[in-house]
């Protein structure tokens, strides 16, 4: 080939020399390459995570920093007394009327300002009425701070006390609404509130936003997570606990991403009030971004490139920081997710509010095992579709947990990967010229082809089956090579077609017979006979199947009957669900057996289901009218092996036993199970029953039918 038998041995060896030298080189080469390689991810890793946790160490100051503060003010003497005073106001207004011309403003406060405003963040339209005040002490607070206030939505704080108002709670507000005013705005509060311990009534609130005289318990806010932590502090028994309210588009701001710290109020031994400090993401968003400003980001600076970014996560797996990409470019990043698996609705929501708290999902796996409290680093693909490394980990401060995560794109962060491999190339290229002067040097030192061959022996002898040696000329090592040659390729065919054998022989073995029945044969217990204490098992027969034979054809209805029982089979292994043999249209299947799952009766109702819907569809499918009759029930069975040369595996036991039973007299679909399976089932499935089922030679049972 290419002339190399017209070559002289000597020739021959300078080659042969030439391409050891070379391949000696590219191993060289590639080792240096992957060693480059491997210390460039471990930068790139230690970077993004030096970065992740840098950035959980300062939000865990942060929220710690935030729990001092709402507990030592919350202790304070003017928290007690301005709780105290407000109460006691708040409870001379309960029969305070409005008249016909301020419930006119205040209507028109919602109507004309608040929710127009509203309904430009959300899906739906707000509705008037859930919104207005319902009790006279709440109207007539939010007229006189809300509707009467001069000052835009944003200011209502600037008012001490209401124009014309000579009522108690406008002396008290007066008196302590200052003092609070100086606290929000020194800590960087966007709300102060005091809230009735035991109606739950928002008795003063800093900004006068419209949750402000509402209930917690049963007003328009009720729903809100700041309500459900108030609810959970209701009962707090000690001073100093306190509850923090993850972030939520929160209405009474206008959708703005709104995050709560609470804790209760003691005067001496009672607790008369729940303090509730509300805070915008935007301190947060400071820390993720490194920027000076909410809506700065320092990403470049803090090492990050064009694509890393350091965002939060909350328990349901959707970001609690503002995301680079809507900051930078939104219209490119909304472009983006409309090509993504996200729905229309999302994306919608997303452009209204213009950004991604609380609504861009994060589901990938890092984000899910950072909720589950774990810590790492990982090459995910994240909502864009790229591939990206990210190192996360939790943050945690009470009840609170969020995911803290550190990602830059994949190729961004391998760049240098590829630019160290051209020097690497560039280096070998000059090597190998290099090494081909050095081959003709020393060519005469290298004449032992023979060499070749032994080393292919010895690799046969160790047990490799893929082996041919180079050796291809028309002198005698040509020939020895040849010889050498059939011999390896006649042994890796002769093994390749023992390890064909090996295989078929498993899976045959596989789809015969359960996974620990294999194993004890394996054992040497040809038998493999087994007691299994509780498994759930199944059986289903097919209706019609005679009918649907006699007339469309046996042909035809082996060949639907195929069909089901593949799908069925199908069905089974999704739901963990073992086959154990069909006879017709009988199907024995048992959940639990190979591989303990405490949750087998679940599986096994699941799959009945689904086994049902598969056979409906043959209506549509086959035009045949099937149906299917399935009986379950859990308990004890015995398993083993039946025949020797030809053999299946079966169970036994009254639990099969019963099983049959149930479907006995079904001519329609139907899904029985005994009352030990019901009441495993509990509240997961809809049930019909008690029914009474009579066994032949033993006494009746009860037994449930589940809804399909």
């Amino acid at each position: 080939m290419f002339g190399m038998q017209r070559l002289s041995i000597q020739s021959k060896m300078i080659l042969l020399l030439l391409a050891v030298a070379l391949s000696a080189l590219a191993v060289m080469a590639w080792i240096g390459y992957q060693t480059g390689k491997t210390a460039i991810q471990a930068t790139i890793a230690n970077q993004l995570r030096g970065m992740q946790v840098a950035k959980t160490s300062a939000l865990k100051t942060r929220l710690e920093s935030l729990r001092d503060q709402v507990i030592s003010m919350s202790d304070s003497r003017i928290a007690i007394d301005g709780m105290r005073d407000f109460l006691n106001a708040y409870r001379q207004l309960q029969d305070v009327q409005l008249g016909p011309t301020e419930e006119g403003k205040l209507q028109s406060f919602y109507s004309e300002e608040f929710l127009p405003n509203l309904s430009k963040l959300l899906e739906g339209e707000p509705q008037l009425g859930q919104y207005v005040p319902k009790t006279p002490a709440s109207k007539y607070l939010q007229y006189h701070y809300i509707a009467a206030n001069p000052n835009s939505y944003n200011e209502k704080s600037s008012l001490d006390s209401a124009a014309g108002d000579s009522t108690v709670y406008s002396a008290t507000h007066k008196e302590y609404h200052p003092s609070f005013v100086r606290a929000a705005k020194i800590f960087g509060f966007d709300d102060l509130m005091l809230v009735d311990a035991k109606s739950l009534d928002i008795i003063y609130s800093y900004a006068k936003t419209t949750e402000f005289a509402t209930s917690l318990d049963n007003g328009p806010y009720s729903n809100t997570k700041l309500a459900r932590k108030v609810r959970e502090l209701q009962t707090a028994q000690d001073r100093d606990v306190f509850k923090i309210a993850d972030f939520e588009a929160y209405r009474p701001s206008l959708g703005k991403p709104m995050a709560f710290a609470m804790s209760p109020i003691f005067d001496e031994s009672s607790m008369i009030g729940i303090l509730v400090l509300q805070f915008p993401v935007d301190s947060f968003n400071k820390l993720m971004t490194g920027g000076r400003t909410w809506d700065e980001g320092k990403w470049k600076e803090e090492g990050l490139g064009d694509t890393g970014e350091c965002y939060l996560v909350g328990p349901d797996l959707t970001m609690r920081s503002r995301s680079r990409f809507m900051m930078e470019d939104p219209k490119g990043f909304l472009s983006t997710l409309r090509k993504s698996t996200l729905t229309p609705n999302t994306v919608a929501q997303i452009e209204r509010q213009g950004n991604t708290l609380g609504v861009l999902p994060v589901e990938t796996p890092t984000a899910k095992w950072a909720m589950e409290g774990k810590s790492g680093i990982e090459e995910v693909t994240d909502i864009r579709g790229k591939r990206v490394i990210s190192a996360y980990g939790p943050i945690e401060l009470d009840s609170l947990r969020w995911g803290v995560m550190a990602e830059i794109d994949a190729d961004e962060a391998y760049r240098p990967i590829r630019e160290f491999g051209k020097k690497v190339l560039a280096s070998a290229s000059g090597m190998a010229l290099l090494c081909s002067l050095l081959a003709l040097l020393f060519s005469n030192w290298l004449i032992r082809p023979l060499k070749t061959l032994t080393e292919g022996a010895r690799k046969i002898a160790s047990g490799q089956s893929d082996v041919q040696v180079a050796v291809k000329s028309g002198d005698e090592f040509g020939e020895l090579g040849t010889v050498f040659n059939s011999m390896a390729k006649s042994i890796k065919s002769q093994t390749e077609k023992l390890e064909s054998q090996i295989r078929e022989n498993e899976e045959l073995l596989g789809s015969i017979l359960p996974a620990s029945a294999i194993a004890q044969r394996r054992d040497g217990d040809e038998r493999a006979s087994q007691e299994f204490a509780d498994v759930s098992v199944l059986f289903a027969e097919l209706i019609g199947l005679e009918e649907f034979s006699q007339e469309a054809g046996e042909t035809k209805a082996l060949s639907v009957l195929g069909d089901l029982i593949a799908a069925l089979d199908e069905a089974a292994e999704k739901h963990g669900i073992e086959k154990v043999k069909t006879i017709g249209g009988a199907y024995l299947a048992v959940c639990g057996l190979s591989v303990s799952r405490p949750d087998h009766a679940r599986r096994m109702a699941l799959f009945a289901q689904e086994a049902t819907r598969i056979v409906a569809h043959s209506h549509r499918d086959f035009k045949a009218e099937l149906h299917v009759a399935i009986g379950i029930n859990s308990g004890p069975v015995v398993g083993g092996v039946i025949g020797r040369r030809k053999f299946l595996y079966d169970l036994w036991g009254d639990t099969v036993t019963i099983a049959k039973k149930l479907v006995l007299g079904n001519r329609t679909s139907s899904i029985r199970v005994t009352s030990g399976v019901h009441d495993r089932l509990g509240e997961q499935f809809q049930f019909q029953g008690p029914l009474r089922i009579e066994l032949e030679g033993r006494p009746s049972i009860e037994a449930w039918q589940v809804n399909a």
